[in-house]
């Protein structure tokens, strides 16, 4: 047994004694499909949370919110987590970088799935470097089709300490109140996992409440598409919201959108679709809370959509399971003691210590960098769009096949514009034009010069 092996097991062990004394009861290990609980979930990302280092985690005063995605073999029995991340912000669309520099949005789900992808890069170059009698990698390599396939018995689970921001967080008040995005309705909103109305907050966009007392609850998403004379605020039941911002409005989705976004393409996005068979869906989604938001979380991330039109080979929707975990109390949840929303992102993903797999930033670039390097690469995180359109070059460039079979020349590489890379994956953007035609109508376009950028800015 690895010492990292033998370190968690005591931790679960310790964590599985206070859970007893708490609840009377031991932590569950599998559901009845055999597959990790909700409740084993939350304590391996929570454990995997107190191993890394203390820089950059909430202060004494400070809350910030988790997510994390675990993989589990089911050949081997065993879980790990692979993704980590934690945050409250987003930036507005005035900060938004031209290079591909500056993270848009820092909410806790979307830090996880891009330190997820930061990881599923690093596995593919594994597979490639792979022998068959020491395969490292979750992938392997199929030449003949120039494709990485992901290995047999593994599958993806996701799991937070709170309700993603939007269309979850909104309660239907009677059974009158219509789904789909062509007819929705105001209605009651959650009031089971809200936060307190404290100074700073209407920036995070998660639920938010103005009083202890106060009936209106808000998910802190602004609907898009309306007219002036409306409120963007309003609660309405299927809608696609944008994430707000203190006075600069953002360009980013809700959580509940981008979630549903996943459920419908894969997590993987467009970059990675263009090199792996097939896409990469979460098989659960885990929650840390009251378990009474269930049916608001199916609808936001599928059923709102039941009644669109969408058809493909290779992308369906999905229909996660959808778990709570009551008792599971994470360290740096909000409370009496914790009133204020960490500044920071933090990111982690399951990756060799040599590569940084874990990042801090404030204000979507990396925390301490030096003015004189603050607009280059070097300010910019590991899985920010910049240098994870470098890590899908980097792939390209070790495989002649995929060079190959996209009729790209590797000497023209570095000349490659981000958005070009996107379209390399012709069936993602064909299936994605037709979602939201379907189903996300209202979604943000991004500014074409955003979306320009190569890889021949200067590090320095």
């Amino acid at each position: 047994m690895s010492q990292q092996t033998g370190q968690t097991a005591v931790l679960f062990f310790l964590t599985n004694i206070i859970f007893y004394f708490k609840t009377k009861r031991l932590i569950p290990t599998f559901d009845t499909m055999h597959r990790p609980t909700a409740e084993r979930l939350a304590t391996l990302a929570f454990q995997q949370f107190r191993q890394l280092p203390k820089t950059g985690k909430p202060n004494t005063n400070e809350w910030t919110i988790l997510s994390a995605i675990l993989l589990f073999d089911a050949k081997q029995i065993c879980t790990k987590v692979v993704a980590i991340g934690c945050g409250t912000k987003c930036i507005g669309k005035s900060k938004l970088c031209s290079h591909g520099l500056i993270l848009n949005d820092s909410h806790a789900e979307i830090l996880a799935r891009r330190a997820f992808l930061r990881y599923i890069y690093y596995n593919l170059k594994q597979a490639l470097k792979s022998s068959s009698v020491n395969d490292t990698s979750i992938f392997q390599w199929d030449p003949q089709n120039a494709v990485f396939r992901l290995r047999q018995n593994l599958s993806f689970h996701f799991v937070s300490t709170q309700t993603p921001c939007g269309d979850a967080c909104i309660q239907q008040q009677d059974q009158e109140c219509l789904e789909g995005p062509t007819a929705p309705k105001n209605c009651k909103l959650e009031t089971d996992n809200t936060k307190k109305d404290t100074p700073g907050l209407d920036n995070v966009g998660n639920v938010l409440e103005h009083s202890p007392t106060d009936a209106a609850v808000y998910t802190g998403a602004k609907l898009i598409g309306l007219d002036e004379k409306q409120d963007p605020m309003q609660q309405k039941i299927g809608a696609v919201r944008t994430k707000p911002g203190r006075g600069d409005r953002t360009l980013s989705m809700s959580c509940s959108d981008k979630m549903a976004r996943w459920n419908l393409l894969g997590v993987q996005g467009s970059l990675l679709d263009a090199l792996l068979a097939a896409p990469i869906y979460l098989e659960t989604l885990n929650f840390c809370g009251n378990s009474n938001n269930a049916e608001s979380i199916r609808r936001a991330i599928y059923e709102r959509f039941n009644d669109s039109i969408f058809t493909s080979t290779k992308y369906e929707v999905q229909k996660p399971t959808i778990n709570f975990s009551d008792n599971m109390l994470f360290d740096y949840a909000e409370s009496t003691d914790r009133l204020n929303p960490s500044p920071t992102g933090l990111s982690w993903c399951s990756i060799p210590e040599e590569l940084k797999p874990y990042e801090i930033s404030v204000n979507g670039k990396r925390l301490g960098v030096t003015k004189k390097k603050l607009d280059t690469p070097h300010a910019s995180l590991k899985i920010s769009k910049y240098h994870l359109m470098h890590e899908f070059v980097e792939v390209l460039r070790l495989e002649s096949k995929l060079l190959e079979k996209y009729n790209i020349d590797e000497s023209e590489l570095h000349n490659l514009q981000y958005k070009q890379c996107k379209q390399i994956a012709k069936e993602y953007q064909a299936a994605w034009s037709a979602a939201k035609q379907n189903y996300f109508q209202q979604w943000t376009q991004k500014p074409e010069h955003l979306l320009g950028f190569t890889l021949q800015m200067k590090q320095d």
